[in-house]
């Protein structure tokens, strides 16, 4: 509920109900008549990236075309594409784990991409954080991704404001503090480093099994690819965010774009269409730890 008029100064905190941030106003310049006229704009919304309904939700063109490859024989070996799934599956539940360790709001988790499969939850009041979760299932097994709710920007009112977050309680990602952002980022790769040295030594345990030493590897290489300094992938945000905490601002959203699509291209050149160097880099690292 907002104080009265006749209670306010220059200086106040207004407060929403059910809302984990306060307005603050401070202008010596605007008259206690402007301010009366003046309505404070409301809470900006979330960014939910809700792109399914309720329920299971099926993407029939991807489906098809993933059974097609599979019938024309293009993918022939299963053992190497589920494990790849199990990589990634620990991959993006590391950032979905340490996301709500610190009280972030996760609005999907994918393993590869193009999805045919989509499961959200019922929402139920009071239930369950993880209901809000959509987890998608796609055919390109090019990685996956986690999208982690994030707060929009508030618009400008007609007098200064100042939009203070409690970042312990806000779900957002965006309002969270740097040093958290980093262990998010940074938790995909964690997980698979744990991963590669659990399967490393069940395959040292046991020889006779090969899936865990398939598994160690994958998730070995899951791992370096990840950690290079490239957006989007996980090094090139931990890169920002490290810059964010030694400069203490952010890299400019022009900027982020810009390196997202100069990553993205250097991707696609060097991971797929020219991955010679990648191969004799990952072999000499395969070679010399199994």
């Amino acid at each position: 509920m907002l104080n009265s008029q006749d209670n306010m100064d220059n200086n106040e905190t207004r407060h929403w109900p059910g809302e984990d941030y306060t307005v603050s106003t401070t202008d010596d310049n605007i008259t206690p008549t402007e301010r009366h006229d003046t309505v404070p704009p409301p809470p900006p919304p979330a960014d939910d990236n809700d792109r399914y309904p309720e329920g299971i939700t099926f993407n029939w063109i991807p489906l098809a075309i993933a059974v097609m490859f599979c019938i024309s024989g293009a993918v022939s070996d299963w053992r190497f594409y589920l494990t790849l799934a199990v990589a990634v599956i620990i991959h993006e539940f590391g950032h979905v784990m340490m996301g709500k360790a610190f009280g972030c709001s996760i609005a999907e988790m994918q393993v590869f991409f193009f999805s045919f499969l989509s499961y959200k939850p019922k929402q139920k009041p009071g239930g369950s954080a993880w209901r809000d979760i959509t987890w998608s299932l796609g055919v390109l097994p090019w990685g996956g991704f986690t999208t982690f709710k994030a707060r929009v920007a508030p618009t400008q009112g007609m007098y200064r404001q100042q939009m203070e977050y409690n970042a312990a309680s806000s779900p957002y990602i965006n309002d969270k503090p740097a040093w958290q952002r980093l262990l998010i980022s940074a938790a995909g790769v964690l997980f698979n480093f744990a991963t590669f040295l659990v399967m490393y030594i069940t395959a040292i345990v046991m020889p006779s099994f090969y899936w865990p030493e398939y598994l160690a590897k994958i998730s070995l290489i899951l791992a370096l690819l990840n950690i290079l300094p490239i957006f989007p992938l996980d090094g090139g945000s931990i890169l920002f965010t490290i810059y964010e905490m030694v400069t203490g601002k952010k890299p400019s959203s022009l900027f982020t774009k810009w390196s997202g699509i100069i990553g993205f291209i250097i991707i696609v050149l060097f991971f797929w269409i020219f991955p010679e160097w990648l191969n004799r880099i990952l072999g000499s690292v395969m070679g010399s730890i199994f």
